[in-house]
């Protein structure tokens, strides 16, 4: 069964559902989208090897000619790899329910 995660961007005013699937030694991920620019980047065949890192990760150099500098759909994108590599616990994923980040007026 893939990983899947729904990303919320309610800054743009975005949703996102991102599908991936480990193929082999590659995770095809798969995203359903309404923004132009996630659009363009919506289907990824990405080596494992290139999902460890920031600096030398497929994911983060497919992004940083199309998303904004603030977009978090390529983070729900490597949490979906990491499902489905195994490092990350897809039962500790669904638990959680939510990776967030929040504005304080402070």
């Amino acid at each position: 069964m893939p990983s899947e995660v729904r990303v919320n961007s309610a800054i743009c005013g975005f949703k996102h559902k991102i599908t991936g699937q480990l193929e082999g030694k590659t995770v095809i991920a798969d995203i359903d989208t309404n923004c132009s620019k996630i659009a363009k980047i919506s289907h990824m065949e990405i080596p494992k090897k290139e999902t460890m890192n920031i600096k030398e990760n497929y994911v983060m150099d497919q992004a940083k000619d199309v998303c904004c500098t603030t977009c978090i759909v390529p983070a729900g994108v490597l949490h979906v790899c990491k499902m489905e590599l195994g490092m990350l616990s897809k039962t500790l994923a669904k638990q959680s329910e939510r990776v967030s980040i929040e504005f304080n007026d402070e």
